[in-house]
């Protein structure tokens, strides 16, 4: 008998978003592991850990406490960290590529990313408050 309740779809979203990215994420370390070319080491460093490990956790604190899933600020802190990833990591392959001369797109990115993480904050002490 199967007990556990439903996943809510936003935690869905992040957990298979998140195991993507991890794919990604492997795929472009292989790479650059036979093509003995490390320069983009940052930007597959920054596409594990935000979006394998960040993106994951999200999703995992969604999953465990659904009504901060159906919360407008979960899906708004959703769209921030996955656009903010999507924008930060070809940023910041493109600026390693131009010499710092295309950095815009890293920097967006990047600040969209911490909005993402920022607008967690209140989700986690909403879902976490006062226990009996």
């Amino acid at each position: 008998m199967n007990t556990e309740q439903p996943v809510p779809a936003l935690a869905a979203f992040h957990l298979r978003a998140a195991a993507i990215y991890a794919v990604i994420g492997m795929a472009f370390g292989i790479h650059m592991g036979i093509a003995q070319d490390f320069s983009l080491m940052p930007a597959h460093a920054h596409l594990n850990v935000i979006g394998w490990l960040s993106i994951a956790v999200y999703g995992l604190v969604l999953a465990k406490f659904p009504a901060a899933a159906a919360s407008r600020l979960a899906k708004l802190q959703a769209i921030a960290a996955h656009l903010g990833l999507i924008v930060f990591v070809p940023g910041v392959a493109v600026a390693i590529l131009s010499n710092h001369e295309m950095e815009i797109f890293a920097i967006i990115g990047s600040l969209l990313v911490l909005l993402g993480a920022l607008l967690f904050v209140p989700l986690v002490w909403s879902a976490t408050g006062r226990r009996r």
